[in-house]
């Protein structure tokens, strides 16, 4: 059996990013006032407590082997009246991290991925980088002439991540100042809900707020952001004459495929624990956290997250921004996005990464078992998520697919493999950054 995916000891583990997560999302909620009402005849149990009245449920981060893993478990009086047993719910490894709440079933799915997309993208809409912050941007009033810079960002995220991510570095804040000089005051940027909206709803929210834009604009695009962009250059008629995507699932992403979904979100949650035990910067680490614990306690009853019981395919369907992104032949929304020549043809420029971590590194050696670079044991092609080359969220090849027969022929700047870049920190890239300069109007 290959060494790399045997352990006896712990897995390295940090809280930090869960706090984090927990604070700004609110996974966890205080108890009820009023207990479960329980028959008196299972309140009579040897060994009954209170606290087995408690009427929520729970996710929680579990050491499975070396392996970060998402446990459900329903409330405690299901667990007394046998149910999770009957469902196959059970509890494996040492437990890490808990978060308990009121529980969530299929029919309250899209109205928590909503609240979601409010605790993770808190200002929708149009702003404008102004006197060094980000403020709400009025309608943009024609400038003639004049171009505008339009930043577009991806999944889990809003657009604060492009001022501290530009301002974490010197090219980075060189990078701004060159915008700023080129683009003045028409910087903006565009927050928009990524997990209870598809891009092609997000692409028309945004042509509404673009109506008062009549001069030349360039888009710089991360992550799920690029269709958004896509979908505008698909169905409006703007005046785009630049696109920039970076680390774009233009062909979708493994990582949204609906039969390796519950892996999936276990990935993030390991990826998120092992860049945070490298000291990589907060920003980077939390959008993949407060991806995979949002969407573990959204999802945790449908999903059946720590079953022994198949994943329905439907499952993903719930959640229309990852549905747009599955990496599958039959994704209806990418045949659509590329079935006719978009409305507008500018130049594209694409930024691709393939990172690949050191994994002697204790936290890394769960990377084996979510991708399959050479041979891998079958009991565990269910963990598989990444079949090749990726970012640790975009599969490398899916990031310069313009259709077939092409949009167009874009410019591509290929990090190749790195152990440096992935999807949230490419604009620490000293490269990327020179690359994007370079493409500027006054680059």
């Amino acid at each position: 059996m290959n060494d790399a995916l045997m352990t006896s000891d712990p897995l390295p583990f940090s809280a930090a990013p869960w706090a984090a997560v927990d604070a700004r999302l609110g996974l966890s909620e205080p108890a009820p006032a009023q207990a479960a009402a329980l028959p008196i005849s299972m309140r009579r149990r040897r060994g009954f407590t209170p606290s087995m009245a408690d009427p929520r449920a729970s996710v929680s981060l579990r050491d499975d082997d070396g392996v970060l893993r998402w446990n459900y478990q329903p409330p405690a009086a299901q667990v007394l009246r046998g149910r999770s047993r009957r469902a196959g719910w059970f509890g494996f490894g040492d437990l890490l991290q808990r978060f308990e709440y009121d529980d969530i079933g299929p029919n309250r799915v899209a109205q928590s991925l909503v609240a979601l997309d409010a605790r993770l993208t808190p200002h929708q809409g149009l702003r404008q980088w102004l006197g060094g912050a980000l403020v709400p941007a009025p309608a943009p009033r024609p400038g003639g002439a004049q171009r505008t810079l339009l930043l577009l960002h991806g999944t889990f995220s809003n657009s604060d991540m492009w001022f501290d991510q530009l301002g974490a570095t010197p090219a980075g804040v060189a990078l701004l100042a060159q915008w700023q000089q080129v683009y003045g005051e028409r910087i903006f940027a565009f927050d928009h809900p990524t997990l209870s909206v598809a891009p092609w709803l997000n692409a028309l929210d945004l042509q509404r707020a673009l109506r008062g834009i009549d001069g030349p604009i360039d888009i710089v695009c991360h992550s799920r952001g690029g269709l958004v962009a896509s979908w505008l250059l698909r169905l409006a008629p703007v005046r785009v004459q630049q696109v920039v995507f970076v680390g774009s699932p233009l062909g979708g992403t493994s990582l949204a495929s609906p039969h390796r979904l519950r892996a999936a979100l276990d990935m993030l949650a390991n990826i998120a624990n092992a860049l945070s035990l490298a000291g990589q910067a907060a920003s980077t680490v939390f959008p993949l956290a407060a991806g995979a614990a949002g969407l573990a306690k959204v999802l945790g009853k449908t999903l059946q997250l720590g079953a022994a019981l198949p994943l329905a395919d439907a499952a993903v369907a719930l959640v229309p921004g990852l549905a747009s992104q599955q990496r599958v032949t039959d994704n209806a929304e990418t045949r659509a996005l590329f079935g006719d020549r978009w409305l507008v043809q500018p130049k594209f420029a694409v930024v691709t990464a393939d990172f690949e971590p050191n994994l002697d590194e204790p936290a890394w050696k769960f990377w084996t078992r979510f991708r399959s670079p050479g041979l891998q044991l079958a009991a565990l092609g269910a963990d598989i998520v990444f079949p090749g080359a990726n970012d640790l969220v975009v599969d490398t090849g899916s990031m310069s697919f313009f259709g077939e027969p092409a949009q167009g022929s874009p410019e591509v700047l290929s990090l190749g493999r790195t152990a440096t870049t992935f999807h949230t920190n490419y604009f620490r890239d000293a490269a990327v950054l020179k690359f994007i300069a370079g493409l500027s109007p006054a680059g």
